[in-house]
């Protein structure tokens, strides 16, 4: 059986399925676990992220959703060369990952046509039941129901440490730099079940485009930069797009130092198991004195401990 995973997070899902024998085909996005990176790539992004601002970045997205064109491009001849029998995309989002409708297109002219299967997971319940899914699809159900009870297990566990907390702090998880999005999908319910209140976006809808006069409105005791698929060094590298602001002083975030980075890429962007990670790290971060934990040492930095920005002192 060979596997084509088009999807950071289904790579990691199959492999804790077992299944990283057959895979034979990821995107130049799958990093993880680290063994996932001597399989071939086959699924490309246009974008120069490395070279590229925000901003950038952005209008160039937003002119191919105009256009109808994609961001990403499938290697043909590498999918007619493996002859997979199954190719696993995602429907929730041209922008980050290969889409369905261009695999569609892409497998038109294989002499072997797969099978499709489509993941889009729009909060925490639909990414557990998403475990499953691909258990059923490849005959192991058991161990996706395994798997998805543990990341509810682990879920519940944290909800039940942070439910009874009062005086819960406003959190803003900021998705993109330039301009400033409010993550949305199942980072607001990542918020919540961490112990903090996250109002600028609803669970299960996507990001939205926020102004700063929203944001210093909202007035956030807490916030969390997670630009999608970054990973700290990342936003480091972009961050003087924000700290350039005047008005920063404004926010209560940075007014008391409680502006962090996180590994996004690893812990917030994709829909897999490792969003309990993100949830700890949030949960350890806004109620430090009531959940004990000790996150990754790449998973977080504070910022006043990396810029020098008069609003820390």
């Amino acid at each position: 059986m060979k596997i084509i995973s088009l999807l950071p997070s289904s790579t990691e899902i199959l492999c804790q399925l077992g299944l990283e024998e057959n895979i034979f085909g990821v995107t130049h996005e799958c990093d993880y676990p680290d063994s996932v990176e001597r399989i071939k790539s086959v699924g490309f992004t246009e974008l120069d992220f490395k070279n590229k601002s925000s901003l950038e970045i952005e209008t160039i997205v937003s002119e191919n959703k105009k256009k109808g064109k994609s961001s990403f491009i499938v290697d043909i001849e590498a999918l007619e060369e493996i002859k997979p029998d199954f190719i696993v995309t995602q429907d929730l989002c041209e922008i980050c990952a290969v889409s369905k409708d261009l695999v569609t297109k892409s497998i038109n002219s294989l002499s072997k046509k797969p099978k499709i299967i489509t993941l889009g997971p729009k909060n925490l319940k639909e990414v557990s039941e998403s475990f499953i899914k691909l258990g059923n699809e490849f005959g192991l159900k058991e161990k996706g129901v395994k798997i998805s009870q543990d990341f509810d297990l682990q879920l519940n566990d944290i909800i039940f440490k942070t439910k009874d907390l009062i005086d819960k702090p406003r959190v803003f998880c900021m998705e993109w730099l330039d301009p400033i999005y409010s993550a949305g999908h199942w980072v607001p319910e990542m918020v919540d079940a961490a112990g903090g209140v996250s109002s600028l976006s609803k669970s299960g809808e996507e990001s939205s485009i926020i102004s700063f006069k929203k944001l210093i409105e909202y007035a956030p005791n807490y916030l969390f930069i997670m630009p999608c698929g970054y990973s700290i060094d990342n936003s480091l590298n972009e961050i003087n797009i924000l700290l350039e602001n005047p008005e920063l002083n404004k926010i209560p975030a940075f007014r008391k130092g409680q502006v962090y980075i996180v590994n996004a890429n690893s812990y917030f962007s994709r829909p897999s198991f490792r969003l309990i990670e993100g949830i700890k790290i949030i949960a350890r971060t806004i109620n430090n004195e009531n959940f004990i934990y000790e996150p990754k040492p790449d998973s977080i930095i504070n910022l006043q401990n990396y810029i020098h920005f008069e609003s820390f002192t």
